[in-house]
């Protein structure tokens, strides 16, 4: 079989140049081909044995756990029965032990009522953070005159000047 260009290229050198870059374009397909399928066989072989190795390693701790009787684990369940250790669900768990309360009621009202008056009780979102009432220092008076002066010469540094 011949590889090179038919004999009617040796009249046409255009048509031999063509034909030789689509020669070598084919290769250069052909090696990128090559390479992927190289690349996808050598990733199927780790798949295939990482795959092997760990169902290997859990088959050998399944065989190495001597793990309870059944008698054994009924007797615990039992046990924590009786004890009243054992939870279902969430509604008990984590289970807490009983309060017991070392103050009177009116002591922890009189400390609400302090905590209070300080403003140490946050009661939600609408009232946090609770601010102490505003109290002006100037009369009504006052605050205009410096608004109409404002208004002649507006200075935004001067707002800030005072406090």
């Amino acid at each position: 079989r011949a590889t090179g260009p038919p004999a009617f290229c040796a009249l046409h050198p255009i048509l031999k140049g063509r034909l030789a870059d689509s020669r070598q374009d084919r290769e250069q397909v052909q090696r990128k081909h090559n390479m992927n399928t190289r690349h996808l066989l050598i990733a199927l072989a780790l798949a295939a044995t990482s795959g092997a190795v760990l169902a290997q390693n859990v088959s050998d701790q399944a065989r190495n756990v001597q793990g309870k009787t059944r008698a054994q684990v009924i007797e615990e369940l039992k046990q924590a029965r009786a004890d009243g250790t054992l939870t279902v669900g969430d509604y008990d768990y984590p289970r807490l032990p009983a309060f017991v309360s070392t103050k009177t009621r009116a002591q922890v009202i009189e400390e609400l009522k302090v905590a209070n008056a300080q403003g140490l009780v946050n009661v939600g979102d609408a009232y946090y953070p609770k601010l102490p009432e505003f109290v002006s220092t100037k009369s009504r008076a006052q605050v205009q005159a410096e608004l109409v002066e404002y208004q002649k010469n507006p200075d935004p540094q001067g707002l800030y000047r005072g406090y």
